[in-house]
């Protein structure tokens, strides 16, 4: 990734982090970033892209936002947490990372479960306390 695709990310910390990881990898499906109900594709693998109508991706997509809009980057009921750098939800197949940026904006990455680079590279920059 190039840095003119994070100048939307408000974060720099989390600019930083997000050009640290390959999201060209060929473990990638899917990333973008997203502001409020709009979305910018930073990466989409040919087989995913393939494997959708126009139709059912937009909807994949917008299913997608609404889970990372769903976890704001601070909570008052859980102010004394700090604030969240990460969502990671876990499936058979996938894991998809969500990265809020301000109250309704952050980015998605979705990644291969097994063997991503992308993953782990993302759990230890967590580990760190990187972000």
């Amino acid at each position: 990734m190039t840095d003119d695709d994070f100048d939307g990310v408000a974060d720099p910390v989390l600019r930083e982090h997000l050009s640290t990881v390959d999201l060209h990898g060929d473990d990638v499906r899917v990333a973008f970033r997203y502001e409020g109900e709009s979305y910018d594709l930073l990466q989409v693998r040919d087989d995913v892209r393939a494997r959708f109508t126009d139709e059912e991706f937009e909807r994949r997509i917008q299913t997608l936002m609404m889970k990372g809009l769903g976890d704001p980057p601070s909570d008052g009921s859980l102010f004394d947490f700090g604030e969240l750098d990460a969502t990671l939800r876990f499936y058979d197949a996938v894991v998809v990372a969500f990265f809020p940026d301000e109250d309704w904006s952050g980015v998605v990455v979705v990644a291969d479960r097994a063997d991503s680079e992308t993953v782990e590279q993302t759990l230890e920059s967590l580990e760190n306390d990187e972000l």
